[in-house]
């Protein structure tokens, strides 16, 4: 991986990071700054589709199967964020899929990195699941749910990288995935919500246009790296997202970082260099 493309992914991960804390923030449903943020990719990424033009043909299986996994995906957060802390789920969601992304990778022809970058993927899954659900305990239903949510993740990366380099594009195909998700998303999450949950996105607006802003930007970071160097390691990198919402935690929230965070930041540290010396 370039390092370019190594920034680029890192401050993708730090707005992963940002939007994930305003989605599960200090008060309110969890369902409405989703909602906001979905209205915000299909407002902004509508008139984008005259723009960017049709995507190509060979493209829509995978994102057609990318929504729908990124539908499951969205569906599961809100519900894991009502019911456990953002460290909790955050942490068990994002550890496990660089892992499951590099076993899929292994299908893919050409996909394959080599020896030391693929020690790099494993060494920042491992400080990030190190880095632990400090300060909470989660139920058995809330592991589960997060086990789930890292599969969609896993899925839905493969998908769209996979897709990205079908479409030739990443500003193409990242385009009609944020309007069609968000369009699809915000009208369900309304249907269901009704007035009060309209009342609620209406009064948060700001957390869904910046949370959506930041999210559809630092994915299209991602797809563009996906394009250029192995999916399985963009992957990896962009996982470090939970080091940085650690971080957050503990000067914004004044939670403690902790010897056992220190090391795991040092451990994704080290997979970093790795990625980048291996990739």
């Amino acid at each position: 991986m370039t390092t370019i493309a190594l920034l680029l992914v890192l401050a993708a991960a730090l707005s992963h990071a940002v939007w994930n804390a305003m989605i599960k923030g200090r008060g309110g449903d969890p369902l409405a700054a989703s909602t906001g943020l979905s209205i915000t990719w299909a407002l902004l990424g509508a008139p984008l589709l005259f723009v960017v033009g049709p995507l190509d043909r060979a493209a829509w299986p995978h994102l057609g199967a990318s929504i729908a996994a990124h539908l499951v995906y969205f569906s599961l957060l809100v519900r894991a964020y009502r019911e456990s802390d953002l460290s909790v789920v955050y942490t068990l969601a994002r550890g496990l899929p660089p892992l499951l992304v590099a076993a899929m990778s292994t299908l893919v022809p050409g996909e394959r990195p080599g020896a030391i970058a693929m020690m790099g993927a494993i060494a920042i899954a491992l400080g990030v699941l190190l880095l632990g659900a400090k300060g909470g305990v989660a139920s058995r239903r809330v592991i589960a749910i997060a086990l789930v949510i890292a599969l969609c993740i896993a899925t839905y990366t493969m998908l769209d990288g996979l897709g990205t380099r079908a479409s030739g594009d990443a500003a193409t195909y990242v385009t009609w995935l944020c309007t069609l998700q968000g369009a699809l998303f915000a009208i369900g999450a309304l249907v269901i919500g009704r007035a009060p949950l309209a009342r609620e996105v209406r009064a948060r607006w700001m957390v869904g246009l910046i949370g959506g802003v930041l999210s559809g930007l630092g994915y299209a970071i991602a797809l563009w790296a996906m394009a250029r160097a192995p999916i399985a390691l963009v992957a990896a990198v962009r996982e470090i997202s939970v080091v940085f919402a650690a971080l957050i935690g503990t000067f914004a929230l004044g939670e403690p970082f902790g010897r056992r965070r220190l090391i795991a930041a040092g451990v994704v540290a080290i997979g970093v260099i790795a990625v980048r010396l291996g990739g």
